[in-house]
């Protein structure tokens, strides 16, 4: 076979990510204003990724023919280009339904055509550092205002629309094998991280950890902070772009640094970035109450997410569970979204508040254990034998 062009590999990963970002924020936008409550909205999301964990465990078992994936892409793009147009249109509901499962096909697909090309290449490519961040970005001028109901159901359409396009193109370039089956990091290949299984028992891993987990639900929580900035007079586009660029941009213009920092030094700079955020969140003013907080968890996110990119022991095993990612990621979300709906922004804050106080919690912890490893060894060492005692003088 001949040589795959160098660009093949990024643009899929673009592409991937694009479509991972656009129906994170896209059909929260669209849930929004068509569920009955925010929970529901948030429920919705939560449908999304674990159709997304279900169709990437059915599509990694092993190697897929391109035939196949060719109609799969076709007629996943088909129906969910046709389901996000008619939920704008009256369809409501049952058609985001529908869009949901096409979309969370797509994303599978997409995750495939990546790995795919990732074993076509003879050496191991460089993590997608750079790609994501540009497919993220796309996503995120794509999706615009959130609030634009008919108007984002057509944006998110076309935009789906060329991702299936431009993945067919690219899923000509891979030979079909059942070499690598099985997702490499968890839900979705190479990106979203499904910790390594005993994580929790190091507390200083936390503060990576609770940046990890709860970013992804705020996500889901995009839409309705940008109505809140719509209200004070933000453009609710500028929060969505910034979001999206303080979880990449950062990650990509320290990723050299990253790639050699030591996982404290990861959990140090999360710990920093979660802690500055909760303090922006409760002291500063609207709307920079919301928009502080977005961009710093966001980059705390990044420094989590692209910290486990270049050490295989940050990173879940290889074959691990999408679907059981996908669980774990829309459990959070749930609860998140019940948080939001019963105490508005003041819930927000409240969960900054949280995560921030858990990752300095985690390095109390961590002064616990060394304080106790201290105190071991001091107890282990020989000590000198005591004085013989002296028999008073005239005895």
């Amino acid at each position: 076979m001949a040589a795959l062009p160098a660009s093949t590999l990024p643009l899929s990963r673009a592409c991937a990510w694009a479509l991972l970002v656009g129906g994170w924020i896209g059909i929260g936008s669209l849930a929004l204003q068509l569920a009955p409550s925010a929970w529901l909205a948030f429920g919705l999301v939560a449908a999304w990724l674990v159709g997304l964990g279900a169709a990437a465990r059915l599509g990694t078992r092993r190697g897929m023919p391109s035939s196949v994936r060719a109609v799969a892409l076709v007629a996943a793009t088909g129906a969910t280009a046709a389901s996000l147009l008619a939920a704008v249109e009256g369809g409501g509901v049952v058609a985001l339904l529908v869009a949901i499962v096409g979309w969370a096909a797509m994303t599978a697909l997409a995750s495939g055509v990546v790995r795919g090309l990732r074993l076509a290449r003879s050496t191991a490519p460089a993590p997608p550092v750079a790609a994501a961040t540009v497919g993220a970005l796309a996503a995120a001028a794509a999706i615009g205002d959130p609030g634009q109901f008919a108007a984002l159901g057509e944006r998110l359409a076309l935009f789906v629309g060329a991702g299936g396009l431009l993945l067919l193109v690219l899923q000509r370039g891979i030979v079909d094998s059942p070499r690598g089956a099985g997702c490499r990091a968890g839900l979705f290949d190479c990106s979203l991280p499904a910790w390594p299984p005993g994580a929790w028992g190091e507390p200083q891993q936390w503060p990576a950890l609770f940046a990890g987990l709860g970013m992804l639900p705020m996500m889901a929580a995009l839409p309705l902070m940008a109505e809140w900035c719509r209200a004070r007079s933000v453009p609710p586009q500028a929060l969505v772009v910034l979001h999206v660029a303080s979880m990449f941009v950062p990650a990509l213009l320290a990723r050299r640094a990253i790639a050699v920092a030591t996982p404290r030094a990861l959990a140090v700079a999360c710990t920093v970035l979660l802690v500055a955020g909760a303090a922006c969140a409760v002291r500063w003013a609207a709307p920079f109450d919301l928009l502080a907080p977005a961009a710093l968890q966001g980059a705390a996110w990044g420094m989590a997410w692209s910290g486990q990119l270049w050490s295989p022991t940050r990173r879940a095993r290889q074959g691990a569970s999408p679907l059981r990612a996908a669980i774990g990621y829309a459990a959070c979300t749930l609860a998140y979204g019940a948080i939001v709906d019963r105490f508005g922004p003041a819930g927000i804050v409240g969960v900054h508040v949280a995560l921030a106080v858990a990752a300095s919690c985690a390095w109390v912890l961590v002064a616990i254990a060394v304080a106790a490893r201290r105190g071991a060894r001091a107890g282990d060492r020989p000590t000198a034998p005591d004085a013989p005692i002296m028999p008073p003088p005239g005895a």
